[in-house]
């Protein structure tokens, strides 16, 4: 019987192994690294209270390597800066993924932590009197979905601002504070009034671009990818350089062949194949962009040569009126 279990332990472990393993399997071992290294200095800052530094660093470490245990400490990092809303929102999002992987014990706890953060909730209700086509209400930047528009939301506590947008409408902006633990603060926003038309006067229309204007943008436009072209040439040439001292190096020092390598030679003929792609690729771009903004630079030139040639006839200013004037422009 002792065999049995102690067999029934080893599968038990090996099989927690492989789906730890398969987790993981699509994560680069660079994000891997550094999820973790933000997840252990998000954790000491913790340790010392400093939970305005540790939270983007955990909140960091969930988005290159999303896991239960960095998401329950984000939480715990929320609550301890008093952002209840967030908290039980991440909380409860520990607990989901938990149920998703069958863990009961997790589930539980971050239910639990959740269940707590409850009654301390504060709320609002944003209350759109007039919904109209277009209408985008905004609190602290982030659009809210129209289905929560009248429902009472958890916020953190303190104050929030809402803009309120809509075509040819004039956006509407507050602020607003919340009122303590438990509280529920509604916002009602009002019908957005017409925008101003922007007419310089009466019988003035907006003023039509002239062809220089047009000439300069791709003047501008020109120079600018030009100049990205001629940095991706650079880039790409630096990327070559450094393929080439990664191989150098790899069959100077630790291969035999080109093929038998030790483990530092496999790496660095990784890295020399990653390099040279990476300055092919920057080759290929900046050589188009560059050859793309110097044909525009060159297009923009020949047009205003074109529109500067000619003749031109106006009414003449002199003292004789209804005379001529012909100015030539070539």
């Amino acid at each position: 019987m002792k065999r049995r279990g102690n067999r029934a332990f080893l599968a038990s472990v090996m099989v927690l192994a492989l789906l730890s393993g398969a987790a993981h399997a699509d994560v680069p071992s660079d994000k891997a690294a550094a999820a973790e290294a933000l997840f252990q200095e998000g954790r000491a800052l913790m340790t010392k209270g400093d939970y305005a530094s540790a939270c983007p660093k955990l909140k960091a470490s969930h988005e290159l390597d999303p896991g239960y245990g960095v998401l329950f400490n984000l939480a715990d990092c929320f609550a301890g800066m008093g952002k209840t809303a967030s908290a039980w929102a991440t909380y409860r999002e520990a607990a989901g993924m938990a149920k998703a992987a069958g863990q009961r014990e997790r589930v539980e706890k971050a239910q639990k932590r959740a269940a707590e953060l409850d009654a301390k909730l504060e709320k609002m209700v944003v209350s759109v009197a007039a919904p109209i086509p277009g209408l985008v209400v905004k609190r602290d930047g982030v659009a809210l979905d129209p289905a929560t528009w009248s429902v009472a939301l958890p916020v953190d506590p303190g104050k929030h601002t809402l803009v309120v947008e809509a075509p040819d409408k004039k956006p509407w902006t507050s602020e607003v504070s919340t009122k303590g633990p438990g509280s529920t603060v509604t916002v009602a926003v009002p019908a957005l009034k017409d925008a101003p038309k922007g007419q310089g006067g009466a019988g003035v229309g907006p003023t039509a671009p002239t062809p220089e204007d047009g000439r300069g943008t791709r003047r501008t436009v020109g120079l600018v990818v030009a100049g990205a072209g001629v940095a991706g040439l650079a880039a790409g040439a630096v990327m070559a350089g450094l393929a080439s001292g990664k191989w150098s190096d790899a069959q100077d020092n630790h291969c035999r062949t080109d093929v038998l390598c030790d483990p530092t030679g496999v790496a660095l003929a990784g890295d020399a194949k990653t390099f040279a792609t990476v300055s092919t690729a920057l080759f290929i771009a900046g050589g188009v962009l560059a050859a793309g903004g110097g044909a525009l630079f060159l297009l923009s030139l020949g047009s205003a040569k074109k529109e500067g040639a000619g003749l031109v006839i106006v009414p003449s200013a002199g003292p004789r009126s209804g005379g001529i004037t012909a100015m030539g422009r070539f």
